[in-house]
């Protein structure tokens, strides 16, 4: 990809680098070692930003450059195409600054939830053991809103900040447009770079206890590579009891097959490719409207071209 610049044509990773010549990257990144799903192709360029500071200045010019770019976290609920994504990957993964003051708790958008729940729980922080065993980072979960067992990670949020338009600024929770597995985040296109969570003073050893608990109740949950839960629940049903209704517990694509511990799961067997997830969404989806009228609507992030 070239990226031109009055008289001067740079490649489009070098165009970045000469921006940002101490920021650690990697060329041909690969979406199949980076996603938990372990699928996808790769990208021309990757840059691992090791601060807000420095993911809000990587983040604003490449906004501003209009330079086409995806931040991702712990790679937790996307599918990336086998074709890849033709620009530049963000990873927050080596964003890991949490800070602890009175009952809030800040912590950027690369740390891990299990971070965040241990440090909280170090400094007698509780409240959110709720999220214990989701594998996403701070980022992805507010982004999507993540949650479990009816609660969500928004009920805890006092504000995020984020990289928007060449600028940086705070949002309180309310102005985040929060809802069942989403925020105002993915229509906005801003970069959250950290969130601010108020959280409840209590005994170290009873937030433990809250957070074993959780992590208890995530026993039964599929094992092996996946995204997640693929579809969204709807009022009045599970997704997971329409698709085995709809009898496709155990269907397979290719590599790729449903869950039989859990039908709102599609496992990579080990060799799956993203065609053979997306086909096996779309058989999935075909079979539940037919089978129960309702349209199923994803909650993972698509990434390059399916096309």
């Amino acid at each position: 990809m070239l990226y031109n610049r009055g008289e001067e044509v740079l490649s489009f990773g070098d165009s970045i680098l000469a921006k940002f010549p101490s920021l650690p990257h990697c060329r041909d990144f690969r979406f199949d070692g980076y996603t938990t799903l372990g699928v996808g192709g790769g990208a021309p360029l990757a840059l691992f930003p090791r601060c807000a500071e420095e993911l809000s200045a990587l983040v604003c010019f490449l906004q501003s450059e209009k330079l086409p770019h995806r931040v991702v976290g712990n790679g937790s609920n996307i599918l990336a195409a086998d074709a890849g994504f033709c620009g530049a990957i963000v990873a927050a993964s080596r964003m890991r600054g949490i800070r602890c003051q009175g009952e809030l708790a800040e912590a950027e958008c690369g740390v891990s939830v299990s971070a965040l729940l241990r440090v909280c729980a170090e400094h007698g922080l509780g409240g959110i053991g709720f999220m214990a065993g989701i594998p996403a980072a701070v980022g992805g979960a507010v982004y999507m809103n993540a949650g479990a067992q009816g609660r969500y990670i928004a009920e805890c949020i006092e504000s995020v900040r984020i990289a928007e338009g060449g600028r940086v600024f705070e949002l309180k929770a309310g102005e985040c447009g929060f809802s069942y597995k989403h925020s105002a985040f993915m229509e906005s296109g801003s970069c959250i770079l950290s969130a601010k969570f108020r959280l409840q003073k209590g005994a170290v050893q009873s937030i433990l206890s809250d957070i074993r608990a959780a992590l208890r109740r995530r026993e039964g949950l599929p094992r092996g590579k996946s995204c997640g839960c693929v579809f969204k629940n709807g009022s009045g049903y599970t997704a997971g009891e329409l698709i085995e209704r709809a009898g496709m517990k155990g269907a397979a694509c290719g590599g790729a097959f449903v869950s039989g511990a859990h039908a709102n799961f599609i496992i990579n067997g080990g060799r799956a490719s993203a065609a053979d997830c997306l086909a096996l969404i779309g058989r999935i989806r075909a079979a539940v409207a037919a089978s129960s009228r309702i349209l199923l609507q994803e909650e993972i992030c698509y990434i390059g071209d399916f096309a």
